[in-house]
């Protein structure tokens, strides 16, 4: 026998069995072990697995809920009954074709009609508004304030309303915001000549083209002249950006109280101006109604022009409000056929004076 070796007794015989039954029991005794472990970790995961069903239910609900709709944008459409409305008056008025122009566009509910747009009239005072325009522009940008003077140069002085002339003499500074607000409210000739002989007439008239897609004929730049496409565009321009025209579109309300557009509408706002020279008598602005439009009529040779726009305007009032049905009037396609002018205009010729009355 070797050194350091034990020999095994020959009656020792391993205990297959009972080694067996021990590693099963130990083996029992591990499973339980880890049953018990795992056990809570499961129901935990059942529960966790529970609540995400649940909140995957929440969300796929909520996710079917319908969204509100957005309401579709209102696309324009010529207006049939103002159309038939205009012909109308032409007739009972007895306005030849030429010499009416005119535009409405209902903000509300895009509704517009548009008549002889594109022919252009001696502008009048209706200049007074785009002129008025591009100084608050200035003013605005930071280069003008209200208190900027402006000199009253020779040349400019011309009669009509306002108090420029008698408060004034020519060489004197005059505050800005009193010819903005003298020549919108009163309609002050010498204030708005003031302003255009500031600028340059040239400039002045390149510079309120800003306010209008059209395509201006040459004689834009040289003659105060003006068309119901032009005016529009310069309507619809303070009517979008009246943020920036707040003081100008108080003093287009306070102007002509009691005549043209405004005479017979007394409930509601009228921020307009009017202009009126050698036969020629316009007005233009924008109406506050229940429905608020934008609306000018430009006359030429009309027999007593400002009552039959203060009449027109009165209808078209009255049609915006419901309370006038176009088909009592006349039948739509019963539409004005004058062609030719019974009467010779005896204007003066317009060349670079601004005849702003």
């Amino acid at each position: 026998m070797s050194k350091g070796k034990h020999a095994k007794p020959n009656s020792y015989v391993k205990p297959k069995f009972k080694k067996s039954l021990l590693l099963v029991l130990l083996s029992l005794v591990i499973l339980c072990i880890i049953f018990d472990i795992l056990t809570p970790m499961t129901d935990t995961q059942s529960i966790a697995s529970t609540n995400q069903e649940v909140s995957n239910s929440s969300v796929t609900e909520a996710s079917i809920t319908p969204e509100p709709e957005i309401p579709k944008e209102i696309e324009p459409v010529e207006d049939e009954n103002l159309k038939a409305l205009i012909n109308y008056e032409m007739s009972k008025y007895n306005i030849l074709e030429n010499n009416l122009s005119f535009f409405y566009y209902n903000t509300e509910n895009k509704k517009y009609y548009f008549y002889n747009d594109d022919t252009y009239f001696t502008a009048a005072s209706t200049i007074k508004v785009p002129i008025a325009m591009y100084y608050y522009d200035e003013i605005n940008s930071g280069n003008l304030t209200l208190d900027t003077p402006i000199l009253y140069a020779k040349g400019c002085y011309e009669a009509g309303g306002g108090t420029t002339a008698s408060l004034y003499s020519v060489g004197d500074n005059v505050p800005l915001s009193h010819l903005l607000e003298q020549s919108i409210i009163n309609s002050d000739n010498t204030a708005v000549n003031i302003l255009i002989k500031n600028l340059g007439y040239s400039n002045a008239r390149k510079g309120i083209t800003k306010y209008s897609d059209e395509t201006v004929p040459e004689d834009f730049y040289t003659n105060n002249i003006t068309s119901a496409g032009f005016s529009y565009d310069v309507i619809n321009y303070l009517y979008e950006h009246q943020d920036n025209y707040q003081k100008l579109i108080e003093d287009m309300k306070k102007s002509s109280m009691g005549a043209y557009l405004k005479k017979y509408i007394n409930d509601y706002d009228v921020a307009h101006k009017y202009g009126s020279y050698s036969g020629y008598v316009h007005d233009y602005g924008i109406v506050y109604g229940k429905e608020t439009y934008l609306v000018g009529i430009f006359t030429k040779n009309v027999s007593g022009a400002d009552e039959v726009i203060a009449q027109i305007s009165l209808d078209i009032l009255n049609y915006t409000l419901g309370n006038l049905d176009i088909n009592t009037l006349m039948p739509k396609d019963n539409v004005n056929t004058n062609t030719t002018e019974n009467s010779t205009s005896n204007e003066t010729s317009i060349n670079n004076e601004t005849n702003t009355n």
